[in-house]
């Protein structure tokens, strides 16, 4: 049988230029702790080229649903999105497949 392609979240935050500095602590802070979780692969934070530092994104890449079931259960998770959405004028998220490598 297939093995089911890995998963990708990715995430576009707006970030006020007053909060930008906290925001980043938080969201390294975040990605650090996450790394650790089983069966995730991979964080990666971006800001485009040339742009005015207000758009970050975040890249996630996850084994399987399950991994990231199992993520988002553990205790303090959702305050953990709190702490980083409340410094945020928007935030825009895709859920992927992963089509190769």
């Amino acid at each position: 049988m297939a093995e089911a392609p890995h998963i990708a979240i990715i995430i576009e935050y707006d970030v006020p230029e007053q909060n930008r500095t906290l925001f980043m602590e938080r969201l390294l802070e975040n990605c650090e702790a996450t790394l650790k979780d089983d069966g995730c692969l991979r964080m990666e934070v971006s800001q485009p080229i040339g742009g005015d530092g207000r758009v970050v994104f975040l890249t996630e890449r996850w084994r399987d649903q399950a991994s990231i079931d199992k993520h988002r259960s553990q205790p303090g998770h959702d305050q953990q999105h709190e702490r980083v959405d409340s410094l945020l004028t928007g935030k825009r998220v895709a859920k992927c497949h992963i089509l190769n490598g």
